[in-house]
């Protein structure tokens, strides 16, 4: 920074500091007649000396000394606190450039009498550093000592007083000679010494959330925007603000159980703020799983459900884009924005999605979602929109006037879980067709539809490329497993994954192929078939589970959690019973069982039962609740089984 007592002239002044152009403007129709005289004709003279070097004639122009003329350019290009040149600024008449420095002694006397006491609060704080420092600890909450909430005025000077009182200072002696004590300065002190630090300050009064805040409007420009559609996308996981049931089929009838609130991930376009696509997660926390779905249905064909309630309908037009555009099924997009949430580092979206969509990943800086304003501002409206005006809203807090009794509405009206999936998609879909006030009152769809078809427009939908054994489609893991079989013992070639066997005409009769290894191309969102190549890539088809395993789908998911409640003797894993018919059982018994004290209690087995009917497709209607305890399927199991003479290790505990 340079020295602001330099004293510079048309030969000796830098060219960035001569460069009017860069200096501090002002609207000299704001000002007197009199002054903006004054202004124009300074401003005047100062360009012309700037121009030419000629100070007798432009100093003339303006009917000052040279002297003056020098003074006057001096100031404006004297650097301000924020770094900048005080400019055309400098120019107005008693505009100070720097602050008042008092240098005359304290005033002394008795009190109130004093007079004079203009600059005296910070020279006496300039004489008195330690009382400075503790002062700005109190106001900025630093370490070394207990502080209250958020400080006051008032306590604060009752702290100063005792800090003066404690360094000796008389009562003729400033501040106990002033009326006030000091009270008015050090609450411009405090005002000060706030604006000066004011992160820091912001965190001692305000809190972390403020904090973060601070974080944006900044001023600055953002490294990435959007330059045309399909650019920038962002997507981030909400739970829905209100409760949902599942219909439990038990001894004594139907019953309705409540279950935990159901998690979306919208998929957001950053240009036209469009919504592409979305997932549903009917579980307790969102897992990767439930985020690749997302991006999956972004670039798959949309297609509207049925609904299942009269009156639940879609607005004319409304849809998400690759339903209302089919050529922009299967696109891509430039740079996806994250948070810093764990579903979002998995290897599923960090690794799989990137390199298949070939897009940049931006996490955005750690703890701070407001950088994902968008997003959070689309699911408010979204709430508004329909959420939040169900009988089952949970509000936006607890002290919400439209949180009544949630879970109860919900069981009492029968708010069903297929209700909530039809209300999600219907809203997102009448989201993209309803106008913003930030879009010129246009809809999304409207705005995209214009981008696409005009002429000159920079929208090139990004093509993706064919998937291959290296890098498939999303939703699919590769992994490796060495082919078993024993020729000798008759027993054909075959692989398994996660307790299960597959195998296909083509690899049961190749013998060769025993002890080799292989790729598999693992569809995590239905394990009863898979994809296999050599590890040269070549193809060797698709390999079926055997079994029942083969003849229902599932996910690897549901696979995992059936092998668990296996280990643990919750299930009886009997031949030829149907795995995912007997774990929707199972989860119904454990339902009923949950919710036997308290009707009114969230059950987190009723919300992996409507789970697993929505990702295995099956229907509730025919489920019959089973004990959770070592149930058996009684249908295919005999009627009464002997007692095993060792009984059956727990291996470990499942929580329903």
């Amino acid at each position: 920074m340079m020295n602001t007592k330099s004293h510079w002239t048309f030969r000796t002044l830098p060219p960035e500091l001569s460069d009017t152009s860069t200096w501090r403007e002002v609207d000299a129709s704001a000002l007197e007649p009199t002054r903006c005289e004054r202004f124009l004709q300074l401003k005047a003279a100062l360009e012309a000396y700037l121009a030419t070097g000629r100070l007798h004639e432009a100093a003339a122009s303006a009917g000052i000394s040279k002297a003056s003329l020098i003074h006057h350019l001096n100031r404006c290009v004297r650097r301000m606190p924020d770094g900048e040149l005080m400019g055309w600024h400098a120019l107005i008449k008693g505009k100070r450039s720097v602050g008042y420095t008092r240098h005359a002694d304290l005033p002394e006397g008795r009190d109130g009498n004093s007079k004079g006491f203009a600059g005296a609060f910070d020279a006496f704080l300039g004489d008195h550093p330690e009382i400075r420092a503790r002062l700005e600890a109190m106001i900025l909450k630093r370490r070394g000592e207990v502080h209250e909430a958020r400080i006051s005025a008032k306590s604060l000077h009752k702290v100063f007083i005792t800090l003066c009182e404690s360094a000796g200072i008389s009562s003729s002696n400033y501040p106990f000679n002033s009326k006030s004590l000091g009270r008015r300065s050090l609450e411009r002190f405090m005002h000060k010494v706030a604006s000066q630090n004011l992160v820091e300050s912001t965190a001692s009064r305000y809190g972390k959330d403020a904090i973060k805040r601070l974080a944006t409007g900044t001023g600055y420009s953002k490294h990435i925007y959007s330059m045309a559609p399909y650019d920038l996308v962002g997507l981030d996981a909400h739970k829905l603000h209100c409760f949902g049931t599942v219909q439990v089929n038990g001894p004594a009838g139907s019953k309705r159980v409540a279950i935990e609130r159901l998690w979306i991930v919208p998929v957001l376009e950053g240009d036209c703020a469009a919504i592409l696509g979305y997932s549903v997660g009917i579980r307790t926390e969102c897992n990767a799983a439930v985020i690749e779905n997302a991006l999956i249905s972004a670039m798959s064909k949309w297609s509207a459900r049925k609904p299942s309630i009269p009156g639940m309908e879609y607005l004319p037009g409304a849809g998400l884009p690759s339903g209302v555009f089919p050529e922009l099924a299967g696109r891509g997009w430039a740079t996806l924005m994250v948070d810093n949430a764990a579903p979002h580092y998995a290897k599923a979206v960090a690794e799989r999605a990137r390199r298949r969509i070939g897009c940049f990943l931006n996490f955005g800086p750690v703890g701070h979602w407001e950088h994902r304003g968008a997003l959070e501002r689309l699911m408010a409206t979204l709430e508004a929109y329909g959420f939040s005006r169900l009988p089952s809203s949970t509000g936006s807090s607890p002290a919400d006037p439209k949180r009544d009794d949630p879970v109860r509405k919900a069981i009492d009206l029968g708010i069903d879980w297929e209700h909530l999936l039809d209300l999600i998609d219907i809203t997102l879909a009448n989201y993209n067709v309803t106008p913003h006030a930030a879009l010129g009152n246009r809809s999304p769809l409207s705005v995209l539809r214009d981008k696409y078809h005009e002429a000159a427009s920079q929208f090139l939908p990004r093509s993706l490329p064919p998937p291959s054994a290296a890098q498939p489609e999303l939703g699919i893991a590769i992994e490796t497993r060495f082919v078993r079989g024993n020729k000798a013992a008759g027993r054909r070639p075959y692989i398994e994954v996660d307790r299960v066997r597959y195998t296909s005409p083509v690899l049961a009769n190749a013998m060769s192929m025993i002890g080799k290894q292989i790729r598999l191309h693992i569809r995590e969102s239905d394990l009863s078939t898979i994809d296999v190549y050599l590890v040269t890539g070549e193809s060797l088809g698709t390999l079926r589970a055997q079994g029942v395993w083969g003849r229902c789908k599932h996910s690897r998911e549901l696979r995992k959690q059936f092998n668990a409640l296996d280990d643990a003797g919750e299930l009886l894993n009997l031949p030829g019973s149907d795995p995912v018919q007997k774990m929707l059982a199972y989860y119904a018994g454990a339902a009923l069982k949950q919710t036997e004290k308290n009707r009114l209690k969230v059950s987190r087995a009723g919300t992996k039962l409507a789970h697993t009917a929505h990702s295995t497709g099956k229907s509730l209607e025919e489920v019959k609740a089973m004990e959770p305890a070592r149930a058996i399927d009684m249908v295919s199991a005999p009627e009464k089984l002997p007692a095993p003479l060792i009984q059956r290790p727990r291996w470990k505990a499942i929580n329903s």
